[in-house]
């Protein structure tokens, strides 16, 4: 299978849960320029729903799809097994089920786990599970990111995000890469 043209590292995180503030974190890399974008968000409600820390985990992985062309193939990578198994696997169980779990209560977080949903068949996505905390410069860098945002700080610049992806053989040594943005 050929490598995507993107990779995706995305982390959530709710300062208390449920209740929030939350905040999100991505860093997007496009192989084929390189080029990369990283940020977050921070929630302090969202809209009727209690501010959670699953949902800013998806709320992080639309925020990194964000923009995306259509038709690329994109790695996700996530420490959430929530992210991870609930886009790749029980998904086509939920809609079997008129979206119901298995015990016949209603999916929790469905208006993002549909968007998501919706993005992905634009694009061509895989989801694919971290360790978290367990020293992925990335995923270390994102969870800072959206650490951060929930607080309503500033996180990790763009040395930080460039340092993190050449330690993981993202990027080569050299000067930054070229057409970085701070979403």
């Amino acid at each position: 299978m050929p490598q995507a043209r993107f990779i995706a590292f995305s982390d959530g995180s709710a300062l208390v849960n449920p209740g929030g503030p939350g905040g999100t974190g991505y860093v997007v890399l496009d192989r084929a320029r390189p080029a990369y974008r990283f940020g977050g968000t921070r929630w302090v409600e969202d809209g009727p729903n209690a501010v959670t820390n699953n949902r800013m985990e998806l709320r992080a992985v639309l925020e990194a799809l964000e923009g995306l062309p259509g038709g690329e193939a994109v790695q996700v990578i996530s420490d959430s097994r929530y992210v991870v198994d609930a886009l790749s696997r029980w998904i086509h169980g939920w809609r079997r089920k008129g979206w119901r779990t298995a015990s016949g209560e209603p999916v929790l977080n469905r208006d993002l786990i549909e968007a998501l949903d919706a993005r992905a068949r634009d694009l061509s996505v895989t989801y694919t599970w971290v360790r978290g905390h367990d020293g992925h410069a990335v995923n270390e860098v994102v969870d800072q990111l959206a650490q951060a945002a929930a607080r309503g700080v500033a996180g990790p610049g763009e040395a930080e995000v460039v340092a993190a992806l050449r330690a993981e053989a993202f990027l080569a040594g050299g000067p930054p890469a070229p057409r970085s943005s701070r979403a």
